[in-house]
C-alpha cells in the first residue's frame, strides 16, 4: 500500500540524521523527501543547534497531550492542529514518503527505550526487564499515536501516522500485537 523505490530503503532503515543525510545527498531521491528531511532536522526553536529531531520531540508531544486532562482542551485543540501541520499529516499526496518518514520517527523513538532508567520504578531505584521496557514503549507509542488521535477525534487525519507508528512497533517486538490490542480496547 505505501510502496516505495527500494533505493529509499537504506535512507528510510537509518536513525542517525547526520547518516540519513549523507545517504540522502547520494540518492535520487524525490524532492519531497528532501523538504521532509529539512523540516524533521531544523532547528525551529532557533536554539543554534544541530541534528535536533523536531518530529521525534513532536511525538513527546503528542503523549503528553494524551495524558493531559480535559481542562485544557482548547489548548491541547490548537496543539494537535499544529503538529498536525507541521508533520504533514493532512498531506494526501505524499502518503507513501511521510509513511516511512513517520516509521523512522517511531524507529527512532523505540531505539530510545532500551537504556537502562527506561520505565526504571521507584525514582530509578529499580530498573526495568526488558519486557517491562518493551511493554512501557508499547503504551507510549500507542499513546502518542492512536490514543491521542482517538481521543481528539484525529483519527482520519492522524491515519497514516498511526498505521505507520503501529506497523514499526509491531515490527520491534513479538509481544507488541497483544498489548497494542489490548491497549486499544481498553483504553
Amino acid at each position: 500500500m505505501y510502496e516505495l523505490n527500494t533505493t529509499l530503503d537504506a535512507y528510510y532503515s537509518e536513525i542517525d540524521p547526520a547518516k540519513r543525510l549523507e545517504l540522502l545527498d547520494s540518492l535520487d531521491a524525490p524532492e519531497f523527501v528532501r523538504t521532509l528531511y529539512n523540516e524533521r532536522y531544523s532547528d525551529h526553536e532557533k536554539k543554534g543547534r544541530k541534528n535536533v529531531d523536531w518530529w521525534l520531540w513532536r511525538c513527546i508531544c503528542l503523549q503528553s497531550l494524551y495524558n493531559r486532562g480535559s481542562f485544557f482542551k482548547s489548548f491541547r485543540t490548537r496543539e494537535m492542529n499544529a503538529i498536525i501541520s507541521e508533520l504533514f499529516m493532512t498531506d494526501g499526496e505524499h502518503t507513501a514518503c511521510l509513511y516511512h518518514e513517520y516509521r523512522n520517527v517511531a524507529r527512532r523513538y523505540l531505539s530510545t527505550c532500551r537504556g537502562g532508567g527506561y520505565a526504571a520504578r521507584f525514582m530509578g531505584l529499580r530498573q526495568a526487564t526488558e519486557e517491562e521496557q518493551t511493554l512501557r514503549a508499547c503504551a507510549d507509542i500507542w499513546e502518542m499515536s492512536a490514543g491521542i488521535a482517538r481521543k481528539t477525534g484525529n483519527q482520519e487525519r492522524m491515519q497514516v501516522w498511526c498505521e505507520a507508528f503501529r506497523d514499526e512497533l509491531f515490527d520491534h517486538d513479538t509481544i507488541c500485537r497483544d498489548e497494542y490490542s489490548r491497549l486499544d480496547t481498553k483504553k
